[in-house]
């Protein structure tokens, strides 16, 4: 049972392999349980969720299906078109491991068995519980956490000096690394069937995500009050689309005039498959820095920014005039409900 609960929490690893390899499970008998939980993994993964295992005391079966469910999850990243979506997967990994390090009993034990895994060079020192890794194996890591950088390290002699802390945010980081540069699986590898499925929960996702983003602006933006051609922008950009560079601008000063946030706008471009921080970080700060408003109708038209239904239900010559005409259509109306049934 050690083994398996090892594989549970780390189903990256060399010992979860092995466990595979001796179920002696093929894909074409994976269980419609194992194909469920990988979904909902994809699933928390691409909406920073975090996983969640069935029971405190799992079963046999149990712990199986959810190392099964490991390489399948895999095999859905790998089909599906959502921005970021390795990115986001290898992240919630990091985050799982961190977690099921730091909060277990034998924190520092478990860190060193999963270190062995890895095949990591490293000395413990005299001081109990502090670790020495070779500085080059340690710059091998992404530094997904600021905390990571070797500028926050003790470093001498060619070694990083880590606490229990810092290594089990170190072997959290080989983790992603060991995930992300997995991925993704090729397409001949992978069955029809997941693929379809893939499909599936790729346009499930968007949905999601795009309810989950419109909540979160409840009571300061109303997306359903966009123009045509701002709603086609931003239901593009949340589905990850690709804008051209005169799109985004004009995307993100319109979202600005509307009230949204330096912190909401760079989640909002985060989604693109070109996502950049620094860029898109200073791209937001000019526009606010400006004070830039959106362009007009007729810009946007010279930009090829106008959709069809614009010349339907449009009759303004700025995006912001529309949606101020809804939003006081709107406030009348629900003052008229306030004051029974009167304008």
């Amino acid at each position: 049972m050690d083994n398996l609960l090892f594989a549970q929490k780390f189903p990256f690893t060399q010992k979860a392999k092995s466990v595979l390899k001796d179920l002696n499970i093929s894909i074409d008998d994976v269980s419609e349980g194992a194909i469920k939980k990988a979904a909902l993994i994809v699933s928390r993964s691409f909406l920073g969720g975090a996983l969640v295992f069935d029971s405190i005391n799992p079963s046999k079966s149990v712990l199986e299906l959810e190392i099964i469910s490991f390489p399948i999850a895999k095999m859905f990243v790998s089909s599906m078109k959502a921005p970021n979506i390795i990115e986001k997967f290898s992240l919630f990994y990091y985050k799982n491991t961190f977690n099921n390090l730091v909060e277990n009993e034998s924190s520092f034990d478990l860190s060193i068995q999963l270190a062995d895994d890895f095949g990591l060079k490293y000395v413990l020192t005299e001081e109990n519980g502090f670790v020495e890794v070779d500085l080059l194996d340690y710059l091998k890591i992404f530094f997904i956490d600021s905390e990571s950088k070797v500028i926050n390290k003790q470093v001498y002699n060619g070694k990083v000096l880590l606490n229990q802390n810092d290594f089990a945010r170190f072997l959290s980081e080989l983790a992603y690394l060991k995930i992300f540069s997995s991925l993704p699986i090729p397409q001949n590898n992978i069955p029809k069937n997941i693929v379809s499925l893939s499909r599936s929960i790729d346009s499930q996702l968007v949905v999601m995500e795009k309810k989950s983003f419109d909540l979160k602006l409840v009571g300061k933006i109303e997306p359903s009050f966009f123009p045509p051609c701002m709603f086609a922008l931003y239901t593009d950009q949340l589905a990850g689309k690709k804008l051209t560079y005169s799109a985004r601008l004009a995307l993100a000063s319109f979202l600005y005039q509307l009230g949204m946030s330096k912190t909401e706008l760079v989640t909002l471009f985060s989604k693109s498959p070109d996502f950049k921080k620094s860029i898109v970080d200073y791209h937001i700060s000019r526009i606010f820095e400006k004070e830039l408003s959106a362009p007009g109708c007729k810009k946007l038209a010279e930009n090829g920014l106008k959709v069809k239904e614009c010349g339907k239900v449009c009759k303004y010559k700025h995006p912001m005039q529309f949606y101020l005409s809804k939003l006081r259509i709107s406030n009348r109306i629900k003052n008229s409900q306030k004051n029974g049934g009167r304008f």
